[in-house]
């Protein structure tokens, strides 16, 4: 199930890409849209750094 994982990742970092794309465009400029994207930023890195199994994934048999 690796191909799933990617693509779980795939729409979880563009999740955070459009997130962080209508904070740029909506909020106004200062500490409070920074504070936004560093913490999308710091989502987005915890998603890339995290393991490949999920605990919701299915554990093969060993049969």
């Amino acid at each position: 199930m690796v191909l799933a994982e990617w693509k779980r990742k795939i729409v979880a970092l563009a999740g955070f890409g459009l997130l962080a794309g209508l904070a740029w465009w909506t909020m106004d400029p200062g500490r409070g849209r920074d504070l936004v994207l560093v913490l999308l930023g710091g989502f987005a890195l915890r998603v890339m750094l995290t393991a490949g199994r999920s605990r919701y994934d299915k554990e093969e048999s060993p049969e």
